[in-house]
């Protein structure tokens, strides 16, 4: 299965085995690679912009690929548009790789709003996410009667709704601007989720905010957040 077919949550944090080919040798500084070097041990992360890069933690053969896996520190960084279109597998993790990946992890988690941080491990978010910046999802918004859908960066969550900033310019005219708010909620289309602004753009009036607060309460009250309902002490 190639990279970009694996859903975001499959492979977010997890171990991939990709076939890197010729991109293994961006790893030559720190160990020795050869011509048999063609799959590389890679994990996932989200940079401070939000693209989605592979921290390579070891290279070597499709049945081994321990080379460098001893090493402090990483091999190499690879942004998805490098490997997207690479065959690739989900490999179980062992103790070597939990202990070199997990405090890259957390320097990396660290740039991140921990909010946002739980919206990558929502799966229902899969099929609307950037292939490069998997916290752009696609939100739908109504215009003329139709119902439009742009891509949003998500900023966090706020009782039911997920919270983000509109990041495309609409080609309708919706008074809506490239950084305005959105509240989204969550929509079953079909067999997919979906996204539904119901709330958009940095000034709301009076009774749109009333109403946002609103079903916040209620919604909070009865236990329901954007993850569904959790039974609270």
């Amino acid at each position: 299965m190639k990279l970009y077919e694996m859903p975001f949550t499959a492979y977010y944090h997890q171990f991939v085995l990709i076939e890197a080919d010729d991109l293994t040798e961006e790893c030559a500084e720190k160990v020795n690679v050869t011509e048999d070097d063609c799959y590389a041990l890679c994990s996932s992360y989200c940079a401070e912009d939000g693209l989605l890069m592979f921290n390579v933690l070891s290279i070597g053969t499709k049945e081994n690929y321990g080379k460098g896996l001893d090493l402090p520190e990483m091999l190499a960084y690879y942004p998805m548009d490098l490997v997207a279109e690479k065959e690739a597998l989900i490999v179980e993790a062992d103790f070597s790789m939990i202990e070199k990946n997990h405090p890259f992890m957390q320097r990396m988690d660290a740039m991140t709003d921990e909010d946002v941080q739980m919206t990558r491990w929502d799966e229902r978010l899969d099929m609307l996410r950037d292939l490069y910046y998997p916290d752009s999802v696609l939100t739908g918004i109504v215009a003329d009667q139709i119902l439009m859908e742009y891509d949003m960066v998500i900023t966090g969550t706020e009782g039911p709704f997920l919270k983000g900033s509109l990041a495309e310019e609409p080609e309708e005219d919706l008074g809506l601007h490239i950084g305005d708010r959105i509240l989204a909620l969550p929509y079953v289309s079909g067999d997919e989720v979906r996204l539904f602004a119901l709330f958009a753009g940095d000034h709301l009036t009076r009774e749109e905010e009333a109403a946002r607060q609103q079903i916040i309460d209620k919604m909070t009250s009865l236990g329901f957040d954007f993850y569904g309902y959790s039974l609270k002490n």
